[in-house]
């Protein structure tokens, strides 16, 4: 009988090939798997706590500076002001977020690196389009700084050779580069440094097609479990913590 069922699913398969259904179904693709993400995110945020921990959610206004309240609230929770870490972020732009995280740390030994084309997008994403969002590298007078420029799949690899990685550090990663691609390739790049207590932020959680599903997808396939430390503006931005 698994035979017969076996032959019957090739069958199948291989006339579904053959007609292409593609042509005259194709246009469903994109609504469909948006729906599916969505469908996704919206299952993975009903599971998550919002008593004990920094979370807003339901709000109906979408406040910037509540990112900031983000970092603050993780800084004071896990006492980062005087300890050292190693703050990677993917996305910098004008460079808000990472001069608020250079800026708050006191820890000589900590060390902030930023990645990031500084010519805008290498792509579309949403209603922005490619090279929007550019900006010049951040002026930061900080020993403790480095800016990598270009594409993350010409700059982190260069990076990972000469990263001086202590065991005892504490990672922080700030994947704020919008676009499914850049958050993946960030992602699995970083995956073979990631320990138990490292803390991964996203800035752009709550968008179903980017970096949620690129956060899915490689959760899923390295077997990643985490914990939500905290949440502002209905999880755009999130806070998590690698168990």
């Amino acid at each position: 009988m698994k035979k017969i069922f076996i032959r019957i699913n090739a069958f199948v398969k291989g006339l579904v090939l053959l007609i292409r259904p593609h042509i005259f179904l194709g246009w469903l693709r994109g609504p469909f798997y948006f729906i599916a993400n969505t469908l996704s995110l919206t299952r993975w945020i009903a599971k998550q706590p919002k008593k004990g921990i920094l979370n807003d959610f339901y709000t109906p206004r979408r406040v910037y500076s509540r990112r900031f309240d983000l970092y603050q609230y993780l800084s004071e929770k896990l006492e980062l002001q005087n300890t050292a870490i190693d703050y990677v972020e993917f996305g910098v732009a004008a460079g808000y977020s990472f001069r608020w995280w250079v800026t708050n740390s006191r820890a000589v030994d900590s060390r902030f690196y930023g990645f990031d084309t500084f010519e805008g997008l290498p792509e579309a994403w949403g209603t922005f389009s490619k090279s929007d969002m550019a900006s010049s590298v951040p002026a930061i007078d900080d020993r403790r700084v480095k800016f990598y420029k270009g594409l993350f799949q010409e700059s982190v690899p260069g990076f990972l050779k000469e990263w001086d990685i202590k065991e005892h550090k504490l990672k922080v990663f700030h994947f704020d580069a919008d676009l499914f691609s850049s958050t993946m390739f960030a992602l699995t790049s970083m995956a073979p440094y990631l320990k138990k207590g490292d803390i991964l932020l996203f800035d752009e959680f709550n968008v179903p097609n980017h970096e949620y599903l690129a956060f899915k997808i490689f959760s899923d396939s390295y077997y990643l479990k985490t914990r939500l430390l905290g949440a502002v503006n209905n999880y755009l931005q999130v806070a998590l913590i690698v168990e």
